[in-house]
C-alpha cells in the first residue's frame, strides 16, 4: 500500500508525522510532500527514514498566477509516485489537489484537523464543492464528521479518525511536579498556577474574527476574576506566536498588563512541557474553535482540565466526568469552573484521573493508527469493487 501524504508545513503538524511514522512501521509506504526541509518536523521525517519530496501543494490564494504551474507539478509528482491513496491534512492542500487531479481516479482523503473552516457556511460549501466521488473525509473529531454528514455527504465517505500519540505510553512520560515554574519566576510554592498552553494565532479577519481562536483574552479575563476571590492564583500562558502572529502576541501581553497586572506570566515557547505540566493546578483551554486541541495533552498529563464546549473538546472533556466544560467567550463561567476545581482538589484530581485513563485508551497511537489503516483498506476495497463494476465483472 503506497500513500502520498500532503502536509503544508515543515515545522508543525507533529500529529501527522506520528501517524505516518506508525503506518510506515506497520509496512505502509508513506511518501510525504513538504514545502521545505528546514523545519523541526521535517527533520523527524528524515531521521525516521521516510521519503520526503519537497514541493508546495497548497492553493496559492494570494498568488493565483501560480495555479497553472502548481497543477503541472502536482500531476508530475503523482504520475511519478503512483500512490494508491492521496492523504491530505489541510484545507488549502485538499482543494488544490482536487483541482489539479480532477481527471484522476486515485482515492483522496482529507483528514480534517479541526472544524474551523466548516463553521463558516461559505468556506464549508467552497471546500465541499471542489470534491468528487474519489474524495473521502476523516474527521479528527465527531463535530467535524457531523458537518459533512449534515451537508449531505454519504456516510460511507465520512470516517471518524483521531490523531493519536497522546495516549498509551505517552501518558507516563510526564514528570512529577518539582516546582520548576515556581522557582523560575519566584512564585511562592503555595500559590496555585492555572495554565494555558497554546500558540498565538493571529485573528482570521476573513472569517470576521478580531481575536485569535485560542481565547487568550478570555483566559486573562477569567484569571482577573479568579484573583478577586483568591489573589494567590497566578495565570501562566505557555507558548509563542505562530508564523506571522508576533504583533498579535504583543497585543495580548499588553491586554494582560491592563486587565490583570501582576497576575499573568508569559513564558514564551518551552521545550520542557512534560517536566512542568503537572505543576499546573488547573489547565484551561478557552478556544473559540478547536479539534481535541491541548485538552488531549493536559488530560494525558493527569492535570485537572477546563475547556470550552467547541469542536472536539467534548469528545474527551466530558463535563463532570473527565473535566469541566463552559461556553466559549464566557470568562465569568470560565472563572467559576477554575475556582470550582481549585476549591475541591480531591474532586479535581478524580476528574483528572478519569481523563487520563480515557485518553490513554482513546488516543494511543497504535489504536488510532490502526483505525487509519482500516480506513485505507475499506476505501481501496470500495475502489476495487467499483472498478470491477465498471469493467462489467460480476462480484458475486
Amino acid at each position: 500500500m503506497k500513500i502520498l501524504q500532503i502536509v503544508k508545513t515543515s515545522s508543525g503538524a507533529v500529529w501527522a508525522f506520528q501517524q505516518a511514522k506508525y503506518l510506515s512501521e506497520k509496512g505502509v509506504s508513506v511518501i510525504t510532500i513538504l514545502p521545505d526541509t528546514d523545519g523541526s518536523t521535517a527533520k523527524r521525517y528524515l531521521d525516521s527514514g521516510m521519503e520526503v519530496i519537497v514541493s508546495d501543494f497548497s492553493l496559492p490564494v494570494t498568488k493565483p498566477w501560480k495555479i497553472v504551474s502548481r497543477i503541472k507539478e502536482i500531476k508530475r509528482i503523482v504520475d511519478s509516485v503512483k500512490p494508491d491513496i492521496i492523504h491530505m491534512h489541510f484545507v488549502t492542500n485538499a482543494m488544490m489537489v482536487r483541482i489539479a487531479l480532477r481527471q484522476f481516479r486515485i482515492p483522496r482523503i482529507f483528514q480534517v484537523p479541526g472544524p474551523l473552516h466548516l463553521e463558516s457556511s461559505f468556506f464549508r460549501r467552497l471546500e465541499i464543492s471542489t470534491s468528487q466521488k474519489s474524495d473521502f473525509w476523516i474527521g479528527a473529531c465527531k463535530k467535524t464528521c457531523q458537518y459533512y454528514l449534515n451537508a449531505g455527504i454519504e456516510s460511507d465517505r465520512v470516517f471518524l479518525g483521531y490523531y493519536g500519540g497522546y495516549g498509551g505510553q505517552a501518558c507516563d512520560e510526564y514528570s512529577p511536579d518539582t516546582g520548576i515554574l515556581h522557582a523560575e519566576y519566584g512564585i511562592h510554592r503555595d500559590a496555585d498556577l492555572v495554565g494555558m498552553v497554546s500558540y498565538f494565532y493571529k485573528p482570521k479577519w476573513y472569517l470576521g474574527k478580531r481575536r485569535g481562536i485560542k481565547g487568550h483574552e478570555d483566559f486573562i479575563d477569567a484569571i482577573s476574576i479568579v484573583r478577586k476571590t483568591n489573589p494567590q492564583v497566578i495565570g501562566v500562558i505557555i507558548g509563542g506566536p505562530w508564523i506571522g502572529a508576533e504583533s498579535y502576541e504583543k497585543k495580548v501581553r499588553q491586554y494582560a498588563e491592563k486587565v490583570c497586572p501582576e497576575g499573568i506570566i508569559f513564558t514564551g515557547m518551552r521545550h520542557d512541557l512534560k517536566r512542568v505540566y503537572r505543576e499546573l493546578a488547573v489547565a484551561v483551554h478557552p478556544s473559540h474553535s478547536e479539534n481535541l486541541g491541548g485538552a488531549a495533552e493536559s488530560l494525558a498529563a493527569g492535570v485537572p482540565t477546563v475547556s470550552t464546549t467547541v469542536g472536539g473538546f467534548t469528545d474527551i472533556v466530558l463535563d463532570h466526568v473527565t473535566g469541566l466544560t463552559v461556553p466559549p467567550k464566557n470568562p465569568q463561567e470560565l472563572s467559576s469552573a477554575i475556582l470550582s476545581l481549585l476549591n475541591d482538589k480531591e474532586e479535581a484530581q478524580k476528574l483528572a484521573t478519569e481523563g487520563r485513563e480515557l485518553v490513554r485508551d482513546m488516543l494511543d497511537i497504535e489504536s488510532c493508527g490502526n483505525r487509519i489503516y482500516e480506513i485505507y483498506s475499506r476505501i481501496l476495497g470500495k475502489k476495487h469493487i467499483e472498478m470491477r463494476q465498471l469493467a462489467g465483472v460480476n462480484n458475486e
